[in-house]
């Protein structure tokens, strides 16, 4: 029981915490704030976490762990190159109107990485995949052969991307079938030309 009290109080931390972290960043987020949000005084918040940067690493941590999942998940799409490209998309924007924790971890690691003057590492992951999901695609003849496959990987990415910041920039975000009317357009267009 009290365990269970415990994981449901350790859960509410850290979603006051990704609320916080999405919105306004790491640098501007305040553990005041956070445990307001959870009803909760500052030094019940430090029982759980020993501080600020403790809270953002675990969030970055389960940001990291989705991510991964979701481009394994991609990835394992098989002989469906195009369907796995449309995983990644919808996945993504799935994950960002769903998810604060998710939200507040990329948000966090891209921050992360700006500081350092780096990539993000999962942008290196995204890029390897999309590339490799093109190259597919192309060999199945789904998509154009005379497409370059690493300018279309960048114009891919450039969607997921810019997806993901129209998801996050205004609240609601383009809905599950906007994403796929964009998605379907865009293989319309990279798809080979009738012969």
């Amino acid at each position: 029981m009290k365990q269970d009290r415990s994981r449901r109080t350790h859960a509410l931390v850290l979603d006051a915490a990704a609320t916080e972290f999405a919105a306004h960043g790491f640098a501007r987020t305040n553990l005041q704030i956070v445990a307001k949000h959870t009803g909760l005084t500052k030094g019940a918040v430090y029982g759980h976490f020993s501080s600020k940067e403790a809270l953002a690493d675990e969030l970055v941590r389960l940001f990291e762990e989705s991510w991964g999942d979701l481009l394994r998940g991609a990835e394992q799409c098989g002989q469906e190159p195009e369907e796995g490209l449309r995983a990644l998309v919808l996945g993504l924007t799935r994950h960002v109107q769903e998810d604060v924790r998710f939200t507040a971890g990329l948000r966090l690691a891209t921050e992360d990485a700006r500081a350092l003057g780096e990539t993000p590492a999962f942008l290196c992951g995204l890029g390897v995949t999309v590339s490799r999901l093109v190259r597919d695609a192309q060999l199945h003849g789904v998509v154009d052969p005379a497409l370059g496959a690493e300018p279309l990987s960048r114009l891919l990415l450039a969607l997921v991307l810019g997806m993901h910041q129209i998801t996050s920039a205004g609240g609601a975000g383009p809905t599950h079938q906007q994403v796929l009317a964009v998605w379907d357009l865009v293989l319309l267009l990279i798809r080979p030309a009738a012969a």
